[in-house]
């Protein structure tokens, strides 16, 4: 492992095992767990009986999932009094998933392979000396200890990505030697892909299954593919032929499930998770959706307040329902996920203040800076300065010239809301700021355009000055000031 990566392993290892944690007797009260089920884990070598209470509270349940069109059972042990503890001392799982988006530009390769942990959670043993902190009663009123790390205590998803990491020899887990080659490395808890050229993911897919063998590692035979084109990962269907993904066939029925007209609360929430997670995969907007998800966010916020219950019903209004299903129908499509180039086309900065709007444009194939700028009109100057900056963005966007079509460009704000709300595609707190940001993003995919948005500080920013002084022509001062904050922010990058 790589030191970095070893250190916190480490710490969290301590945290989960070690004798860092209090412990004392605690008060067990009835349970409802099947005893039968209690048995089945023996059976698997997953848990082993146990002579008594242990020394923190654990509640045993089983929850009903659909998988590959079937319901199962999985089992959760709820360590209460340690992740009680646990957050208490402050402690924050370190899970480097990053945003469904960021994994979609693996299409463009030739092929993956993945693979799944068949035991899941279940991969990690419990040393015995430790076991005792594990241990919960069935309804027959026998005890039980887990063997191995159960999903339901907090440090779990954490331990469970490092080992997965690990294994696969991603780059920012192991040293360099170990590190898998010529393929990009995607881990996502317990599941693994290699994407890259058919004889690079052959080669280390080779290596990892080598290793699983070493570590008596296994894998789910549903989600172990060699070098595959199509297929399933993360709730993506991926097509590396045509470059192009969609939602999964599983993450749509889920979806579909839900009453758009009257359904519980709980049934809502999960619907809003799954409508953000599938947009992001078929480039739908959220914010294209105003109000069902200022209504979606209302319902989550009650839940979270406690004014409402998990499985109470909720009748949606007419308005939202339809929007609802338009949205619905709107992610289960299939999209192009566009090939960076390999250099930026175009740097545009943008700023607004209270008098107008500017932007600079940056070619970088020519050296080529343009200015551009206006005045706001008398009934925008009355609002806010995020929603100002957000129809900056606008307007300079609008005026692109036609050869950064197809091309890469780079947009920096020095307002961090803007930023942040072209990161997410939506708004719900501002419609205008939202509707801005949702037709400059409109207008660069008509332009095919692939982007990428920096926040810099506003003295770095060499739209501030046309922004301020939005008049043509501009003065020689200003445009030598914004010239000049150009050349500061490239440095000798720019020719």
């Amino acid at each position: 492992m790589a030191p970095s990566a070893r250190r916190r392993f480490d710490d969290v290892w301590d945290l989960t095992f070690g004798p860092s944690l209090e412990r004392q007797a605690v008060s067990v009260g009835s349970s409802t767990f099947s005893g039968d089920h209690a048995r089945s884990l023996c059976d698997h070598g997953v848990a082993s009986r146990a002579g008594g209470p242990g020394l923190r509270e654990c509640v045993p349940f089983t929850v009903v999932e659909e998988k590959e069109g079937n319901l199962r059972q999985r089992f959760i042990l709820w360590t209460r009094g340690a992740n009680d503890e646990l957050d208490r001392k402050g402690y924050k799982a370190q899970v480097p998933v990053g945003h469904i988006s960021e994994y979609l530009s693996a299409v463009n390769a030739e092929c993956a392979s993945t693979r799944d942990f068949k035991t899941g959670f279940y991969a990690i043993e419990i040393p015995a000396e430790f076991r005792r902190d594990f241990r919960f009663r069935d309804a027959e009123g026998e005890w039980w200890e887990l063997e191995r790390l159960p999903m339901g205590h907090c440090c779990a998803p954490e331990l469970m990505h490092t080992l997965a990491a690990v294994a696969a020899g991603h780059p920012a887990f192991v040293k360099a030697a170990y590190a898998a080659k010529g393929v990009r490395t995607d881990i996502w808890i317990d599941n693994i892909r290699y994407s890259g050229s058919h004889a690079a993911v052959g080669r280390e897919t080779r290596r990892l299954d080598a290793t699983a063998v070493e570590c008596s590692l296994t894998w789910k035979p549903s989600d172990t593919r060699n070098q595959a084109t199509r297929y399933d990962f993360i709730g993506v269907a991926w097509d590396h032929e045509i470059h192009r993904v969609s939602p999964s066939a599983s993450l749509c029925a889920k979806i579909m499930k839900t009453d758009l007209r009257c359904d519980t609360a709980g049934a809502l929430e999960s619907l809003g998770g799954r409508l953000l997670h599938a947009s992001a995969i078929a480039g739908v907007f959220p914010g294209s959706y105003w109000f069902a998800v200022k209504y979606l966010r209302r319902v989550v916020n009650s839940l979270n307040r406690g004014c409402r219950e998990v499985h109470e019903p909720v009748c949606i209004p007419l308005s939202v329902s339809k929007e609802l299903t338009k949205w619905v129908a709107d992610v289960q499509r299939q999209r192009e996920v566009l090939k960076p180039p390999a250099k930026t086309t175009m740097t545009v900065f943008v700023d607004a203040s209270l008098t107008g709007w500017g932007g600079v444009m940056v070619d970088h194939f020519t050296g080529e800076v343009s200015i551009v700028g206006q005045q706001w009109s008398w009934h925008r100057r009355a609002l806010h300065i995020n929603e100002l900056e957000a129809l900056a963005l606008l307007e300079v966007t609008l005026m692109l010239p036609e050869k950064v079509s197809g091309g890469c460009l780079h947009v920096c704000v020095d307002n961090t809301s803007v930023a942040g709300v072209v990161r997410k595609k939506l708004c719900a707190r501002s419609s205008v700021l939202n509707n801005a940001v949702v037709g400059a993003l409109t207008h660069l995919r008509q332009m095919r355009v692939v982007f990428s948005v920096q926040w810099v500080k506003s003295e770095d920013n060499p739209a501030d000055y046309p922004s301020r002084v939005p008049l043509t022509p501009m003065s020689h001062c200003d445009m030598e000031k914004t010239l000049l904050a150009v050349r500061r922010f490239f440095g000798s990058e720019l020719a």
